[in-house]
């Protein structure tokens, strides 16, 4: 079984993505390749994914949606002329509930049998936002997953779906949850630190309530 794994997010080798994919081939040693979306040309790629037995794309989540350079990708897939082949996706993104990425996956069901592909499934793991910046010890049990996923995936061709329904927890903060959120956001402790320090640092904090396309709307 040859394996493409196409990592489809903007930030190419050094997102989350990335991370997730090696975590993920960790412990395969069945024949692979990688390929990036954000740096090859998307109709070339989707031709040399004829050549494999299995394609998993692996993609961060914009607020609801792929990004751009996968959707380009996807425009340029035919369907497979041979019976057999199999496509599954990894979703990772910075909503802590799954829920967000479940429109996603709905679509990437049915896109997989239009393009006459077997579908594996979607891994979905939300909070995912600042893995790249966290020590490997904080992700212990989330790179354990992706690890026992591989593992598995090279043995039965499929994902685990126990796994993946782990992985997806929660898929809807409780309602205690979702108010202690809210209640640290007042007083600056929720997501609120995490964006100030990232526009502070891009020097963009003195802009952060622009609304660049208010003046173009009202043209």
């Amino acid at each position: 079984m040859r394996t493409l794994i196409i990592n489809g997010s903007p930030k190419s080798k050094n997102g989350n993505t990335e991370i997730f994919i090696k975590k993920f081939l960790k412990e395969m040693k069945a024949p692979h390749e990688i390929c990036y979306a954000a740096n090859e040309d998307k109709l070339q790629i989707a031709n040399y994914m004829k050549q494999f037995d299995t394609v998993i794309v692996a993609m961060p989540l914009y607020i609801h949606a792929m990004p751009g350079i996968v959707m380009k990708l996807i425009e340029c897939m035919e369907p497979a002329q041979d019976c057999g082949k199999s496509m599954g996706f990894i979703v990772q993104s910075g909503f802590m509930e799954s829920v967000h990425s479940k429109y996603l996956e709905r679509y990437l069901s049915s896109l997989t049998k239009q393009l006459n592909y077997t579908y594996l499934g979607t891994v979905i793991r939300g909070g995912s936002a600042g893995i790249y910046m966290m020590p490997e010890k904080m992700n212990k049990r989330l790179f354990k997953q992706l690890s026992t996923l591989g593992e598995y995936f090279e043995r039965k061709g499929t994902f685990n779906m126990e796994t993946v329904e782990e992985m997806a927890k929660p898929c809807k903060l409780s309602k205690g949850k979702s108010k202690l959120l809210q209640l640290l956001s007042g007083i600056g402790l929720g997501d609120n630190m995490f964006w100030n320090m990232m526009l502070k640092k891009n020097n963009a904090i003195n802009e952060k309530l622009d609304r660049p396309f208010v003046d173009k709307l009202s043209d």
